[in-house]
């Protein structure tokens, strides 16, 4: 048992580190290719190297299964458009030099999703996130109050990711399906679009050179590999502990922009991270609390 929750951690990290460190690193190099054409590139080859995986070494009747039910259909298909909105978001925030924005859009996702929890699925807030998302709202209206502008990018890359996972509890469908079927639909419009941009000479693959036709291809594997670490991991522990494992990835996102991309920090940005983290710790405490609670009752 002890072996399979090492494991179990060991895989969740893989894929919170991959997502914090080289995938940011990765997508700066394709700074020079338009948002939106990374985005339908990366929806179309994650589809293509999914779907050869999933052929190969597992059962992909599940998929064909989503087009007998109207509800799966029409949840995915949002969520596509959720997940292509996140990823546009972040691939922008990574090209303009913004990753500290990505980073803090993906610290307030839990508390997002607390509250959407609350609304839509009646879940219960404990006094220690209720706290939380109160320092995140603090944290949010402190930045609002002192940058010039609303901060578009880290409101819609956390709220993007919070409602997708909210969808996405909505259905029964494995995360490797879903993706599947959510690329399936980015692909259909993907598709289109390239083909188009190739024809009007604007596309960057095959054009610019070598290197950025064969980092948009791997976009697809940039995608693939930390979720499959990310659901290997899931097998052996539990959905909240690999929750607060996530929290790695925008730690990650905020030490590379700093570091290595070798962005500035704002004071106010700085302030707003720091009662961020406030929250999150709050956050951590209360969820290992409760596992730990729940763990001696069962």
């Amino acid at each position: 048992m002890s072996n399979n929750f090492s494991k179990g951690v060991i895989f969740t990290c893989i894929a919170s580190i991959f997502w914090g460190l080289p995938q940011p690193l990765f997508f700066n190099e394709l700074n020079h290719v338009n948002t939106l054409e990374v985005v339908m590139h990366r929806g179309l080859w994650s589809f293509v190297f999914l779907f050869l995986i999933l052929i190969l070494f597992s059962n992909i009747n599940e998929f064909f299964e989503i087009f007998r039910s109207l509800k799966k259909i029409l949840i995915l298909s949002i969520t596509a458009c959720l997940i292509a909105s996140n990823w546009g978001g972040f691939i922008y925030a990574v090209a303009e030099e913004r990753v500290q924005d990505a980073s803090m859009g993906y610290f307030i996702t839990p508390m997002i999703s607390i509250i959407l929890g609350s609304i839509f699925l009646k879940e219960k807030i404990s006094k220690l996130k209720l706290y939380s998302v109160i320092l995140m709202f603090l944290a949010i209206i402190f930045l609002f109050l002192n940058i010039k502008g609303i901060p578009y990018l880290v409101i819609s890359i956390g709220t993007t990711w919070a409602i997708y996972g909210l969808l996405r509890k909505k259905i029964n469908v494995s995360p490797s399906i879903g993706l599947l079927y959510e690329t399936f639909v980015i692909s259909l419009i993907s598709i289109p679009y390239i083909i188009y941009i190739f024809q009007i000479n604007q596309s960057s693959f095959f054009s610019i050179d070598i290197k950025t036709t064969t980092l948009l291809i791997l976009t697809g594997i940039v995608t693939i590999f930390p979720l499959f670490f990310f659901n290997l991991g899931l097998k052996f522990i539990q959905l909240g502990l690999a929750g607060v494992l996530f929290y790695l990835a925008p730690s990650f996102h905020f030490l590379t922009s700093i570091f290595i991309l070798n962005e500035d920090i704002l004071l106010p940005k700085l302030i707003s991270f720091l009662i961020i983290w406030i929250g999150i710790v709050l956050y951590i405490y209360d969820t290992t609390r409760n596992q730990i609670i729940e763990n001696k009752i069962q």
